[in-house]
């Protein structure tokens, strides 16, 4: 049948046809076997991309991992594993204070607790503190508390110069410290 087909056909029509089959096969070859291979290999050329680049992002966040790890070292100190009942801080919280103002020469004169105040990740536990003393011992008093490790920190003060003192000064300051749990903590870095 085919014999036949090329009987028929003229030299000229036998040359376009040499010339024609080579260039099917050609543009089948390329449709059936070599376009989807192009394609799959542009597509694995992309996913190595993006691979490499989540790879990137994955290495640079554990370049951090030892930062972090400080971090959370120096952070353990402040986090309890259980808090204890609010008289225990509070004794806790007012012991350090007295002490604090002894150290400044700061004579206390009364401190009260307030309610303490529950956020998600920590407890803030709020005292009101009357004092009196010359005005660098109350400011180095206020200094003192705020750079404690005890979570410490002066929220509002009032100063108000002492009769018959050229230097003297009575304050009233609202104290609060901060406590917090291992289990309330957010920010806390997954177990090492």
């Amino acid at each position: 049948m085919l014999q036949k087909f090329f009987a028929k056909l003229s030299a000229k029509e036998k040359k376009i046809l040499y010339i024609a089959f080579p260039i099917v096969l050609l543009a089948l070859f390329d449709r059936l076997l070599l376009g989807p291979s192009l394609n799959k290999i542009k597509f694995l050329d992309e996913e190595i991309i993006r691979e490499e680049a989540a790879v990137k992002r994955d290495l640079r966040i554990l370049s951090y991992k030892d930062n972090i790890l400080k971090e959370q070292q120096i952070m353990d100190k402040f986090l309890l594993e259980e808090i204890p009942d609010d008289d225990v801080i509070n004794n806790q919280f007012f012991s350090i204070v007295e002490k604090l103002a002894t150290q400044a020469n700061v004579n206390l004169i009364k401190g009260s607790p307030d309610e303490p105040r529950k956020n998600k990740d920590y407890i803030e536990y709020v005292a009101n503190l009357d004092c009196s003393g010359d005005l660098k011992d109350v400011i180095n008093f206020m200094h003192l508390i705020n750079s404690t490790d005890d979570l410490l920190k002066v929220v509002r003060f009032n100063m108000t110069p002492k009769r018959g003192t050229p230097d003297g000064v009575t304050a009233s300051l609202t104290v609060i410290k901060m406590v917090m749990d291992k289990n309330m903590t957010s920010f806390v870095v997954a177990e090492k």
